[in-house]
């Protein structure tokens, strides 16, 4: 089996993720918020191309406020176009960091269940040559297999 990845962490190390974790929870959940299914389908959304619509469309909101109706707050939407600005930078970030945590978690718990299934075969194999606990062994481990959709139809007959 090849070994494609060591992870640990030491302490320090995970104390300061931690404490860097609950700055980013402190700071920025308070001025975030959660959106239901339905509000998102509902609104428009600005994407990468909508960017520089918006931006020239708030500039002339502020260069012709007299063609502006007063439902219309441009300096609010200006100061919600900056906010997406900045977002923007840290979510590309942490977008990154996540995608490359999700890599690495799919990583190591392949190689964990690879060899958790190798030792599986292995204490099979030694329980049907009568070594000593082995059949203790296999017989717990196949009580906590995990059990696919050919296990639970073959249950079901």
């Amino acid at each position: 089996m090849q070994n494609r990845i060591s992870f640990v962490l030491n302490d320090e190390e995970k104390t300061a993720i931690n404490q860097s974790i609950e700055t980013l929870v402190n700071v920025l959940e308070p001025k975030l918020v959660s959106l239901t299914t339905d509000e998102r389908k509902e609104m428009p959304k600005m994407g990468d191309k909508t960017i520089a619509f918006v931006s020239k469309a708030l500039d002339y909101g502020e260069e012709y406020p007299n063609y502006i109706p007063s439902f219309i707050d441009v300096p609010e939407s200006k100061i919600d176009f900056d906010a997406v600005q900045t977002m923007r930078v840290f979510y590309t970030q942490l977008e990154r960091i996540i995608n490359e945590l999700d890599d690495t978690m799919t990583l190591a718990g392949s190689e964990a269940y690879s060899s958790a299934l190798s030792i599986y075969k292995v204490m099979k194999n030694a329980a049907a040559m009568g070594q000593p606990g082995a059949e203790e062994a296999a017989r717990e481990l196949a009580m906590r297999f995990p059990r696919g959709k050919r296990a639970s139809v073959t249950e079901n007959r």
